[in-house]
């Protein structure tokens, strides 16, 4: 069962599809490790790396291995994520070997939806390397099954940006109609002879608004890198346990 013809393009769609799910297993260590243990192989590292108010001044690098990943996970979610989805448009797959391609989308989107309104989106690069990995057969009769599996993930977020929903933002809310514009009943002669239409306003008309009287929004529930700082602090901790007990 050779791979590179969009099989691990469609894994990496299902593994979106797993993060976008909401359910209350998603609070609990166990859902993370087996949802690692499916999609990742057991050496896999994956690389994120973060900058600073979308500044090229200030980087967050991360490799984060199969220990640390269901962690990683479980901390964002219960930092208010209720959503995570990947968004790949233009992505390529290619072949490198018989049970080896690699997954690449050039402006890759990875969306985080909180539970106060705000939504979240990293945007960068994006490079998968996705494996074939045979399933040991139970009886020599039994056809050989296989499942494809990401050993090296990497995302560059060079860009986050912030949306709130609308419903968030707390208030009084007023409407204003729009402002009609005076009409003059004679067009104004400019010095050189020709007509002249003067407004009050650059725009003819405009548009309504919504006044919103003492208006409030929830905290940000991102750092200046675009994630929650509880996740930060949980990588940089445990990175470093790792490298001490490696060490």
């Amino acid at each position: 069962m050779p791979i590179g013809l969009g099989q691990g393009l469609v894994r990496l769609l299902q593994f979106s599809g797993v993060l976008s799910a909401e359910n209350p297993t998603k609070h609990q260590l166990s859902h993370w490790e087996t949802v690692v243990k499916d999609y990742f192989t057991p050496k896999a590292i994956m690389k994120f790396t973060l900058w600073k108010d979308n500044q090229r001044n200030e980087a967050k690098p991360f490799e984060i291995g199969v220990p640390i990943l269901p962690r990683f996970f479980l901390v964002t979610t219960q930092s208010g994520v209720k959503s995570m989805t990947l968004s790949l448009d233009g992505a390529r797959e290619r072949l490198l070997s018989q049970h080896h391609a690699v997954v690449e989308c050039v402006a890759a989107v990875w969306t985080y939806r909180y539970t106060n309104g705000y939504t979240v989106t990293l945007r960068g690069p994006l490079t998968v390397h996705v494996l074939l990995i045979p399933h040991p057969n139970t009886a020599p009769s039994q056809t050989s099954t296989y499942s494809l599996k990401f050993d090296h993930l990497q995302f560059d977020a060079n860009l986050h940006e912030k949306f709130i929903a609308l419903d968030s933002v707390m208030g009084h809310r007023q409407s204003e109609s729009p402002k009609t514009p005076r009409v003059r009943t004679a067009p104004t002669p400019s010095p050189n002879g020709t007509v002249m239409h003067r407004m009050d306003d650059e725009r003819i008309w405009e548009e309504p608004r919504v006044m919103i009287d003492h208006a409030s929004i929830p905290g940000e529930p991102v750092n200046a890198f675009g994630i929650p700082q509880a996740t930060m602090r949980c990588l940089e901790v445990r990175i470093v346990r790792l490298h001490i007990s490696l060490g």
